[in-house]
């Protein structure tokens, strides 16, 4: 029996997107906010414990979501195996939050550098615990994203009053770490709850574990290799340069970070729909996403590295203050990320995962982990001999090659699906068209003083040059968007 209608791709988009835009308007309301409050140094100091734990929710989750997302996606028509599926993922996944936590105790009394931080590690870490029980790569399987976003928006409204009413002094910085393991979590155990909507999770089936820990060991060594990649610029500069260095690099990689994701959820919601249509045999119609989804790609994230690039100084001393302004070069550098993590989340969603090339993805986080601590350590080294600034901008350096390293080694394995020259003119396009909003912007907009004017009249100004000038080249996506305005207009 079927557990749900085939959702629309559209809405599930619409409704990532806005639980992501969430994900920025908290940090757009709340980072300023704090970071005032607690300064440079105390926000260094929750970046640095949250990065220590994120080893071991790594440990915890142990690459589960992505396979139980992709393999329970391909069950979601037969409720019984859906039921014994799940089970057999979260008695997996307890026992490997179990271990986490059994490596996390010695680590908290036996590192001397952790002694410092102990109270916001142990505070941080019960996300660890929360991750599990909250099995959101369910929701995933089954798209249900309307129920995610409802849910996840709610909780950070609350996290939002939290900080105003609780936060008001440096010395609430564990408050700070608190609210933000809440923001983040605090909704997962309704989705155990929530889940006997679909399936029995109680209900006795036998519990066959062998059959997962091949590929669940592959999807961990991506998501382990990923997540020491994606943190271990933090962690050096916490060693290397101390807390006043993190706080600045916090600042420079917020905002790239919140745009990243919010392209990047957008991407990630085709991953389950492909998975089922290559499951169905439905091969023409994997193509048609695949070419869609890319040109989505292009369509966003380079006219988004194009903005945050202008607008980097302006948007540092709104939501940061003047002492973050030597962050300003190193958020410059990373606004290319932007690019580079949205066609590396295509890579992933639409091509490696469903088509079952996970190895591939193994492959290019291992070469780029050979790779990154070496360059963090040449660059920060080198930038701190000219002062706190520049070893920021040096693991800014890092991070950017690291980044360009990971889609090149999986695009040698996924060219195949996409080798098509027309995506050759969408990526052509939608580079003119921000090449052109980028001009009109520094005309226009370069003059202006007052801060948050100068942001907004940007933000309008780019936006409708950008949108008109795809009009202009048939930028694929701004076709669709018309014609599905067109049609919900007729309607």
């Amino acid at each position: 029996m079927a557990l749900n209608r085939q959702k629309s791709l559209k809405k599930n988009a619409f409704y990532n997107s806005i639980k992501s835009v969430m994900n920025i308007i908290f940090p757009i309301i709340s980072f300023p906010y704090a970071s005032r409050i607690l300064m440079p140094e105390r926000i260094g100091a929750v970046n640095f414990a949250n990065s220590i734990i994120e080893y071991f929710l790594m440990i915890a989750e142990l690459g589960i979501g992505t396979y139980a997302a992709r393999e329970a996606a391909r069950l979601r028509d037969n409720k019984l195996e859906l039921t014994k599926f799940t089970r057999e993922i979260l008695f997996f996944n307890l026992l490997t939050t179990i271990i986490a936590y059994l490596m996390l105790i010695p680590c908290l009394f036996f590192v001397t550098k952790f002694n410092a931080y102990r109270l916001l590690l142990i505070i941080c870490s019960t996300k660890v615990l929360f991750s599990t029980l909250g099995i959101n790569w369910f929701y995933t399987a089954l798209e249900e994203y309307a129920y995610i976003t409802l849910r996840h928006t709610f909780f950070q409204i609350i996290s939002i009053v939290l900080l105003f009413t609780l936060v008001k002094t440096p010395d609430d910085y564990a408050i700070y770490a608190a609210i933000g393991v809440f923001s983040n979590v605090g909704a997962n155990i309704f989705n155990f709850l929530y889940a006997r909507k679909y399936v029995n999770i109680f209900e006795k089936t036998k519990i066959e574990l062998r059959r997962h820990i091949k590929p669940i060991i592959t999807f961990f060594s991506v998501s382990a290799a990923g997540k020491i990649n994606g943190i271990l610029d933090t962690i050096m500069l916490g060693f290397l340069a101390g807390d006043l260095s993190v706080g600045l690099y916090t600042a420079a990689t917020k905002l790239s970070k919140m745009v990243r994701e919010l392209i990047t959820s957008v991407i990630s919601t085709f991953m389950p729909r492909s998975s089922y249509l290559l499951e169905q045999k439905k091969t023409s119609e994997y193509s048609v996403l695949v070419d869609k989804v890319l040109a989505v790609v292009f369509f966003l994230s380079i006219p988004a590295a194009t903005g945050l690039f202008i607008l980097a100084e302006p948007l540092t001393i709104l939501f940061c203050g003047n002492k973050y302004i030597n962050s300003v070069p190193t958020m410059k550098l990373l606004s290319i990320c932007i690019i580079l993590a949205s066609f590396n989340s295509y890579l992933n969603n639409l091509i490696l995962t469903p088509n079952r090339l996970e190895k591939f993805m193994l492959y290019a986080q291992l070469v780029a982990l050979a790779a990154n601590a070496s360059l963090n350590w040449l660059f920060i080294t080198q930038g701190m001999k000219y002062g706190v600034e520049w070893g920021v901008f040096g693991a800014g350096i890092a991070t950017l090659m690291v980044d360009a390293i990971i889609p090149i080694v999986k695009l040698i394995a996924g060219w195949k699906y996409i080798n098509n020259k027309k995506h050759l003119f969408d990526l052509s396009k939608a580079i003119i068209g921000s090449v052109i909003m980028f001009v009109v912007i520094r005309v226009l907009c370069n003059d202006i003083q007052n801060i948050f004017y100068k942001i907004l009249l940007s933000a309008i100004t780019g936006s409708l040059v950008y949108a008109l000038s795809e009009i202009i080249l048939r930028h694929p996506t701004a076709i669709m968007f018309i014609q599905t305005f067109r049609n919900k207009y007729k309607n």
